[in-house]
């Protein structure tokens, strides 16, 4: 018998419903910490959350369970808004941005 293990950087887990429920929380308190302002909104902040999610995405696959449903899309959301508030720009779009605007001028 075959048993599947389930790990997120050097923790194991006994069930997806533990890490499920262990990541999530990680990447809600990172959230909120940065939403206090406890810690900054940059990418290296953001990107503790995004792990985790991207984490748990390649364990459920195609179908998210019902159970977490809402508060993964939730949190991939809070992390959207993130990103959106802080002024990163991905360096291809950043360099196209500035291209468009010296055409303009």
């Amino acid at each position: 018998m075959i048993t599947k293990k389930f790990s997120f950087e050097s923790r194991e887990f006994s069930s997806l419903e533990e890490m499920t429920d262990t990541l999530l929380h990680e990447a809600n308190e990172q959230i909120i910490r940065i939403d206090m302002g406890n810690v900054n909104n940059v990418n290296e902040n953001r990107n503790y959350v995004k792990w985790r999610l991207l984490h748990l995405q390649y364990y459920f696959g195609d179908i998210t369970p019902v159970q977490v449903k809402s508060t993964y899309n939730s949190l991939w959301s809070q992390l959207y808004r993130l990103e959106h508030q802080d002024e990163y720009r991905h360096p291809y779009l950043k360099s196209l941005l500035e291209k468009v605007k010296n055409a303009n001028v």
